[in-house]
């Protein structure tokens, strides 16, 4: 849903709490990589995404925050 000020278009924002960020985050990287997310976070933490330059890597690592 969008609502209209002026000229610009605003999409409406959903807050999410610390639980449903953190079900998006491990529902994401069990979807993407096929790993739950406390699984790529210790993998991430260990650095071994380092030089991993996949897109699905990319997409995970900036839910990041959603899940600590």
């Amino acid at each position: 849903m969008t609502t209209r000020t002026s000229d610009d278009l605003v999409p409406e924002v959903h807050e999410v709490s610390a639980d449903e960020g953190a079900a998006l985050f491990d529902k994401t990287a069990r979807k993407l990589l096929g790993i739950p997310g406390d699984e790529f976070l210790a993998r991430w933490d260990r650095g071994e995404y380092t030089d991993d330059e996949r897109m699905a890597v990319t997409k995970v690592a900036m839910l990041i925050p959603f899940a600590r």
